[in-house]
């Protein structure tokens, strides 16, 4: 089937009516998206200052940041080459023009969580697929990052593609029989390749999900036989000549993972005269998530810091704070151990830190740690997140994203639950271990948002409907 063929085909698999809503969902987040591209974040992050600077070098030197920019390798590639490339294509560095990129991401972001929704829902595809795209089209937090320059919009998209391919691949597997399975390699194959990649280049955006990719090439080895979607209860049936296949398909994951990620590995191989992956930022990530004094917050550490080596009280999230360039502060930290390299040092000391706060108060290191994911899931960022009803709001998304989990086990999607799952609770591990900011929940929000939809989908019918075509969507497989 052609592409236009598949076009053609859209009213006929979603429907008339759902397509306009859809058109609708998605103008409508283009427009919140728009105002902020006019006008953007006042006090933008210290990253957001960080990704620009290192796309302009891109653009006017042909550099990962320009010779006064240290410790460029702490920071992720990806979205410094997106915006560079955005720049060559416009002809000047421009900080809106990365801002119209990040819109027209997140219009994409849409439509992607639009098609998860309707592969969750099964035969209330249509309603979630919508409440998920509406829900993602004005989250104030995926607005917010859209008014600066961050890493976090372009994997919005990629992260929820990367599980769709993946289901997708599951899927395409599962239809093939092992004897004709020969002629029709290319059709199975190019969904793991398709996954693979976006998994990469999600990494490439923000390397915490290199672990989550490397997660899913196992679960590609593990994956049930049977076909999901079509079936009511996922079961692990290892058939003869199973585990060829899954091998294989983990093995294209794998191969299409690692390819956005090895150039770039190989030129920090040569920068940097060791293996690093992607970035070198985990040091800090590790040294602020473990400093038990700032309760493992980054703008606490930064308020602590500044008190420290400039003698200056600045209360933390205040504008003088984030006028304060952290990159002095943390060299003046890593300063303890001259002879390693900076997140080296930085990585040396938050093991130390562990060891020592944790040694001499392991409750409230825990109670610490219990915090920090806390503010992880309760919060987002921009200051429509950070008022009281903000928080309501988000800690509602995220029961809702509970109850959608809960759903998808009493209707027996174990795949899908499996899938969905892995992601978030990898992630939130990383941020219990590290830095665990508010900012740490915004790309899983893109698959928390479709479960939302699935509680949302379920209850509203349920009232509307009465117990009877409750009863009945808990048996029926999806479609």
């Amino acid at each position: 089937m052609t592409v236009a063929d598949r076009i053609r085909a859209l009213p006929q698999r979603y429907g008339k009516r759902t397509l306009i809503a859809l058109a609708a969902i998605a103008l409508l987040g283009l427009a919140v998206r728009a105002y902020v591209v006019v006008n953007p974040v006042a006090d933008p992050a210290d990253d957001s200052h960080a990704y620009y600077a290192l796309s302009k070098a891109l653009y006017e030197e042909g550099s990962f940041g320009a010779p006064e920019f240290q410790d460029s390798s702490d920071w992720s590639p990806g979205s410094p080459f997106l915006y560079a490339a955005a720049y060559y294509a416009t002809g000047g560095a421009r900080e809106g023009t990365a801002r119209i990129v990040e819109a027209l991401l997140g219009v994409a972001t849409i439509l992607v969580v639009f098609a998860l929704g309707w592969r969750l829902g099964g035969r209330q595809g249509r309603w979630v697929g919508l409440f998920a795209a509406l829900l993602v089209a004005v989250y104030p937090p995926f607005i917010h990052s859209t008014g600066e320059l961050m890493s976090e919009p372009p994997a919005m998209l990629t992260l929820p593609a990367a599980i769709l391919a993946f289901l997708w691949a599951c899927d395409k597997s599962a239809n093939r029989s092992v004897p004709g399975l020969r002629g029709q390699m290319p059709t199975v194959i190019w969904p793991w390749v398709l996954s693979g990649l976006l998994f990469g280049l999600t990494a490439l955006f923000r390397p915490e999900y290199l672990l989550v990719g490397a997660a899913f090439v196992a679960l590609a080895a593990l994956r049930p036989n049977c076909r999901s979607v079509a079936d009511s209860e996922t079961k692990w049936q290892l058939g003869r000549g199973s585990w060829g296949i899954r091998l294989a398909g983990a093995g294209v994951l794998l191969v299409a993972l690692v390819l956005p990620i090895l150039p770039w590995t190989v030129r920090n191989l040569v920068e940097l005269d060791r293996v690093v992956p992607i970035s070198t930022g985990g040091g800090k990530a590790l040294y602020v998530g473990t400093y038990l004094p700032a309760d493992g917050e980054y703008q606490r550490v930064k308020a602590i810091l500044v008190k420290r080596y400039q003698h200056r009280d600045l209360e933390p999230g205040s504008a003088a704070l984030d006028a304060v360039s952290p990159t002095p502060l943390f060299d003046r930290v890593a300063d303890r151990y001259p002879g390693l390299p900076r997140d080296s040092a930085l990585g040396k000391i938050g093991k130390q830190n562990f060891s020592k706060y944790f040694g001499e108060d392991p409750v409230g290191y825990l109670a610490m740690t219990a915090r920090k994911v806390g503010r992880m899931w309760s919060g987002g960022v921009g200051e429509a997140m950070s008022s009281s009803f903000g928080r309501i709001v988000q800690v509602v998304l995220v029961l809702l994203g509970l109850a959608g989990f809960a759903l998808l086990a009493l209707r027996r999607r174990w795949w899908e639950l499996v899938v969905m799952a892995t992601p978030i609770v990898l992630v939130t591990v990383v941020g219990a271990i590290s830095l665990a900011a508010p900012r740490r929940n915004e790309v899983l929000m893109t698959l928390v948002l479709p479960l939302a939809g699935l509680a949302l989908s379920s209850g509203l019918g349920a009232i509307l409907s009465g117990p009877k075509w409750s009863q009945l969507q808990a048996s029926s497989p999806p479609s």
